[in-house]
């Protein structure tokens, strides 16, 4: 019989901002009228007949030829030397920070605005995330207070193209260059964006990616690192499938992970690769109908282009300090929204992680509490952005 597990924890949690931070309830979809999701995955009969190949083929595990052709293809479209295909992107950065030997005491920089991953993988590491506020407009990390938190503590960086807007990785890595930090480039939201002209992905020591369902290309699940480092690349390969000695089986130095992409997953991916290119495009389309549509709209922020190289809109995000209304009104009529992350600073589960208390950090805090990411599939049309922006423009104006 089970003598313990852990407690089911509800509320705010610890820190003193957490209420005042915590998000509000999703909002229900009203039935009746066609629902519009926030995002939905563009498959079709490419993707059938690879997934068809790879099984006729026998090798559906992480050994088929599948997973070697997505990867040899997914470094191409990073413009890096190697790839590693894995089981998702939390699972990526775990093993990165297994690879760049995390221990306890030691600090990591990463946005306060972000995915729960990024600080629950160095936690999980028993290291300490150090958060650093967002610029308003790009809602990534600002350069110059990374500096400013680093301390002798600090052993890396993790840069995020949040939504789709590449980070000012050019300054992160002259910062991490300076102080001797890895830098890790998180692209899970950024696949077919750019930055100074070079592809997103091969800017930093690593860079890792997702592929869940609502990503620029998905494999239903399942995520990836690209690098050109090849010293790394070899170990991550080790360690990816149970830490293996190298041409032994049952024996291990490293902690073993169980982190591999399947066959059948890699071979859907390499049919949404070629795809890659109309699916940015697409995105682009979507964000300039946005822009088109709700560029009056009073008390409503638009998100910015880059100006350093190209937003792909993984998410079309807006602000508004009626954003819970916005919401409400959205999903009675079958609109589906997501609010934007709550930031990292504030997470129950990184309390202790963190500590002494970290914050406030007033432009997270902002996004947190204004941000709604609206429709943004590829596939949205000319008559659902009509329909959605007429709601927007009825319940703002």
């Amino acid at each position: 019989m089970i003598k313990r597990i852990k407690e089911s924890v509800s509320g705010a949690g610890t820190h003193p901002q957490a209420g005042s931070l915590r998000p509000a309830p999703n909002p229900p979809l009203k039935s009746g009228k066609e629902t519009i999701r926030v995002t939905e995955p563009v498959l079709g009969d490419s993707e059938m007949e690879a997934l068809q190949r790879s099984m006729q083929s026998g090798f559906i595990s992480s050994a088929g030829e599948a997973v070697h052709d997505f990867e040899e293809r997914l470094a191409r479209h990073c413009a890096t030397e190697f790839s590693l295909a894995t089981s998702c992107g939390t699972h990526a950065l775990d093993l990165l920070i297994y690879a760049f030997d995390l221990k306890p005491g030691d600090e990591v920089i990463v946005p306060a605005l972000t995915f729960i991953s990024v600080g629950a993988t160095i936690a999980r590491a028993g290291a300490r995330p150090v958060f650093v506020d967002v610029d308003k407009s790009s809602l990534n990390l600002i350069p110059r207070d990374v500096e400013r938190a680093i301390t002798p503590q600090t052993k890396g960086i993790i840069g995020v193209h949040t939504f789709g807007h590449p980070c000012d990785m050019r300054a992160l890595k002259d910062i991490a260059d300076r102080h001797d930090l890895f830098l890790i480039e998180d692209a899970c939201e950024a696949l077919g964006a750019s930055f100074e002209g070079q592809p997103v992905g091969g800017l930093g020591d690593a860079a890792v990616h997702s592929f869940y369902a609502n990503k620029m290309i998905t494999t239903g699940n399942g995520g990836a690192i690209t690098t050109n480092h090849k010293e790394l690349a070899k170990f991550l390969r080790q360690i990816r499938g149970y830490s293996y000695e190298p041409e032994r089986f049952f024996w291990h130095h490293h902690m073993p992970f169980n982190a591999r992409m399947s066959s059948l997953q890699a071979a859907v991916g390499c049919a949404q690769l070629d795809k890659l290119e109309i699916l940015v495009d697409a995105k682009l389309e979507v964000a300039k109908g946005y822009q088109e549509r709700l560029h009056n709209t009073p008390d409503l922020t638009l998100p910015s282009p880059s100006s350093q190289g190209q937003h792909i809109y993984w998410m079309y995000t807006v602000h508004t300090e009626r954003s819970i209304e916005l919401r409400r009104s959205l999903a009675d009529a079958g609109i589906e929204t997501r609010p934007v992350f709550s930031p990292l600073h504030v997470q129950p589960v990184l309390q202790e992680a963190s500590a002494p208390v970290q914050g406030p950090f007033p432009n997270s805090e902002w996004a947190a509490r204004t941000g709604v990411n609206l429709p943004s599939g590829a596939n949205l049309t000319s008559t659902q952005l009509d329909r959605i922006s007429e709601v927007i423009n009825n319940c703002l104006s």
